[in-house]
Order: structure tokens, then C-alpha cells, then sequence
């Protein structure tokens, strides 16, 4: 193990022998109080998934590192470029039809990179951060590009900062095609206050209506007088839902009460995290809050005429997108 260290901000290489898996360790060590460090594992050879992260000595998100190894229903998976599912693993644009295809196997949901080995640079000390690039590129000669043909870069940058952890991606288009793309992160937040005592609030007006299969008829419902009203806080031990969320007004986020530990965590996002999806398993020791740039299976809703609805973006020709999602803590005083 190597460490890397300059007055709070730390960084460290972990090594599990027994799984082989690495990981970054990035950290922030606060001088006054231990219940104020923060402390974020990434694994980038595994997905640049954000395995684990940590706060007021406790694991908010954490990770099982047997499911690691074998899926991405663990950690932070990177939804990209079709988050969740996709309706028989294919998607038409512009009038050409897609299969999500990849080395063989179709893909029907969370995207593309969730399982592969992504490029990293060591990570980064700065004045009040910490920081972890990590980068994964669509070319012809990879299986990616076979199952979404379009010459382009995904770059993550994790940065751990006093007030929390934030992920900042930007793709960059360097070919001569428009890209479709859908972006999301699927955290696993642990319910630490139990059921009875870990509460969600999520300001969205609107819920997405789906099939029974789990995918957007394109209607909207709104969540006013039912149950998917969760604009005030809910007991997450009340709800088993599996749903895509719209309708989020400027400057509201969706947020995490653990009221035994003091704590909220906000889900701060820039603006073009349209949707959330709330998983929230009944029984389950985790549930899910996803921010995502669009809806589930996007890109076909937006070619059947749900443009708005679809939340899909763009990226033009030599041009580059980039967004942001950042878990903040904040500690009831």
C-alpha cells in the first residue's frame, strides 16, 4: 500500500489480495473532528465505479466485492450510454437501428461500461480537494464501439472535497457523428437508520408511466395526491418502487435523511440530470437514487416522438458535453 498525503487531503492504492481488485482510495481528514473525514474508494479497473464512500464513520454507499466481480448491482455503477433498460437491447436513431451487441452478448440494461477497464492518471492533491481522472474510449477496434459505433471519450473526474464527493463527466465527440447518449450513476446507499429512520425526499413533479415491463410508455403522471408524491420527506421503509422521476425544479435536489446519525446527504446536480430513478426494494438493506440525463430506454422513446419526455442529449461533431452529480454532507449541528 502507497499514501500520499498534504495537510487534510490524502490518497492511498488498496489492494484486495484475495479478490484482486484495486482500488483508489481518495480522503479527507478533518483537523478538528474525526466525525467530519470523508473517504472515497474507486475501482477503475471494475467499472470507475465509486465502490464505497464514507462519511461520519460510516459506509453511505458501499459495495459487496463478490458482486464486483461478477455485475454491476453494487457500488456506483456508470450507466452510459443507455442507462437502465433497453427494449429488446436495441435502439433506433435517426432512422438506423442499433444493437447493444458486445462481444457477443446483448446488453439490455445499464449501458456499456459499467464492466470494463477504464485509463486512469494517478490522483491529484489541490488546495481544497483531492482528485481521480478516469477516461474509457469508443474505437473501432473495441467491442464498445461494435455495440455503439461512435468515436468518442468518457472521462470521469472524482473530487473529494470538505463538503463531499463530486463526479464530473464530459464526453468528447471525435468523430463526424451527432452522439446520442444517456449518462447516470447508480449509487447503493445503505439505509444506516434502518427503515424506520432513513427518509427520502425527492422534488420531482412528475413520475413516468411504464409498461410491465419496466419501460415508458412516454405519459406522465403527476405525483400530486398519490403515492409517488415524495417532494416532503418519506420513510424509505414505506416505499417499494422501481420508477423514473421527472419534473425537478431549478435548485432542488433529491436528498437523504439518516436522522439516527444526524446527517443528510444532498444529490446536487447540474442541470441536465433531468430524471431520477428511485430503487427501493422492500426488505433490502439498500436502495437506490440515480441521477440520470435522461429516461429509461431514451433513445427509443425519443424516436417514437417523446423527444421532451426522453431527456436524450447530444454532442455534436468535435464539440464536448460535460455534467456533474455530487453527494454532499451535511451534518445537523
Amino acid at each position: 500500500m502507497m499514501m500520499v498525503a498534504e495537510k487534510e487531503f490524502y490518497w492511498r492504492k488498496e489492494i484486495n489480495r484475495q479478490n484482486n481488485l484495486e482500488f483508489f482510495v481518495l480522503g479527507y481528514r478533518d483537523e478538528v473532528s474525526d466525525y467530519r473525514n470523508l473517504e472515497a474508494w474507486i475501482s477503475p479497473s471494475h467499472g470507475s465505479n465509486l465502490c464505497r464512500f464514507t462519511a461520519v464513520g460510516k459506509n453511505i454507499i458501499d459495495f459487496d466485492p463478490e458482486l464486483l466481480l461478477k455485475s454491476d448491482f453494487t457500488g456506483t455503477p456508470v450507466l452510459y450510454p443507455t442507462p437502465n433498460r433497453v427494449r429488446n437491447g436495441m435502439f433506433r436513431f435517426q432512422g438506423k437501428t442499433y444493437s447493444q451487441v458486445k462481444r457477443g452478448v446483448m446488453i439490455f440494461e445499464h449501458g456499456l461500461v459499467h464492466n470494463e477497464p477504464w485509463d486512469f492518471e494517478l490522483p491529484k492533491l489541490k488546495s481544497n480537494s483531492i482528485s481521480l481522472k478516469t477516461w474509457i474510449n469508443f474505437e473501432k477496434t473495441s467491442a464498445l464501439f461494435e455495440a455503439f459505433p461512435f468515436t468518442h471519450r468518457l472521462t470521469l473526474e472524482f473530487n473529494l472535497s470538505k463538503k463531499g464527493m463530486g463526479v464530473t463527466y464530459t464526453i468528447k465527440n471525435k468523430g463526424d457523428q451527432v452522439i446520442p447518449f444517456g449518462f447516470g450513476l447508480h449509487p447503493y446507499f445503505r439505509k444506516l437508520s434502518r427503515d424506520d429512520a432513513t427518509y427520502v425526499e425527492l422534488p420531482a413533479n412528475y413520475v413516468m408511466d411504464y409498461t410491465s415491463d419496466c419501460l415508458p410508455t412516454g405519459r406522465l403522471i403527476e405525483v400530486a395526491g398519490t403515492l409517488f408524491d415524495l417532494r416532503q420527506k418519506m420513510n424509505i421503509g414505506a416505499l417499494d418502487l422501481d420508477h423514473v422521476f421527472t419534473g425537478v425544479a431549478d435548485g432542488k435536489y433529491a436528498q437523504i435523511f439518516y436522522d439516527s446519525l444526524g446527517i443528510r446527504v444532498r444529490l446536487v446536480t447540474s442541470s441536465d440530470f433531468s430524471h431520477m430513478v428511485l430503487y427501493s426494494p422492500r426488505g433490502a438493506n439498500y436502495f437506490c437514487l440515480e441521477n440520470q440525463t435522461c429516461s429509461t430506454d431514451a433513445h427509443n422513446l425519443s424516436d417514437r416522438e417523446f423527444k421532451a419526455q426522453s431527456g436524450l442529449k447530444f454532442v455534436l461533431p468535435g464539440k464536448t458535453h460535460t455534467g456533474c452529480v455530487a453527494y454532499e454532507i451535511l451534518i445537523e449541528e
